[in-house]
């Protein structure tokens, strides 16, 4: 799956500063403009922006140089095309249960079209703990759902608890529902359900957080448009 072409909402909104720049003035901009043009107060803020666009693959910055951006060979209309928006609804826990469902955040993911393609409504939620690990969810890292009640025993998935919503496999067996973390560690046990809970959604895949770039990047974007 092609997951350098995952970008938060806010990495999307500097590339495209960038190609209407270069766009409208036949060059790119210097740090400072971009800073300026984006209401950034800092040029490391911009610097840590183009550092996640450069790891991704939409730029490369030469060396020595005063204009050095240059965007790879994708325009925005083939961004348009391939990426699409997943809203970021909630944190899941994967550990106790101890996150609530509805804690909303105003945060996007831009993600490939082609790793949601056919696969109706997606939401993404964040992971919280390592109850999962095994499967290569680690906490911090985006888990991409679909919505569906249509799911077996095997698959992972996204179900709702009450208020709260925890990430785990099913499997249905004698009249229960068991959720099992996928976790050496002995501290997480399965959750046996009969009633009071549904199933969320399946889980598609998932975004690590290092790619996503959800940590130090949002943090500062987040500080930086208050």
């Amino acid at each position: 799956m092609h997951y350098h072409k995952t970008l938060t909402g806010k990495q999307k909104r500097v590339l495209d500063n960038i190609e209407l720049y270069i766009k409208a003035k036949g060059e790119p901009p210097t740090l400072d403009e971009l800073r300026q043009n984006l209401g950034f107060k800092s040029l490391r803020t911009v610097t840590q922006y183009l550092e996640a666009l450069e790891r991704k693959g939409f730029i490369v910055r030469r060396k020595h140089a005063r204009r050095n951006i240059e965007l790879r060979a994708v325009d925005a209309a083939q961004h348009a095309a391939t990426l699409v928006s997943i809203p970021v609804v909630a944190n899941v826990g994967c550990d106790d249960l101890s996150v609530f469902a509805a804690e909303a955040r105003d945060e996007f993911l831009q993600v490939d079209q082609k790793i949601i393609e056919d696969s109706g409504e997606i939401v993404a939620v964040r992971a919280v703990g390592n109850s999962m690990e095994d499967a290569g969810i680690k906490s911090g890292d985006y888990i991409l759902v679909q919505f569906t009640s249509n799911v077996k025993s095997g698959d992972r998935v996204a179900a709702i608890i009450g208020d709260m919503v925890t990430v785990k496999r099913l499997e249905r067996a004698e009249g229960v529902t068991i959720l099992y973390p996928e976790s050496k560690d002995p501290k997480y046990k399965p959750i046996v359900l009969r009633e009071d809970f549904k199933i969320a959604g399946r889980v598609l895949c998932i975004i690590p957080a290092a790619v996503a770039e959800v940590s130090d990047v949002t943090a500062v974007a987040e500080e930086e448009w208050r």
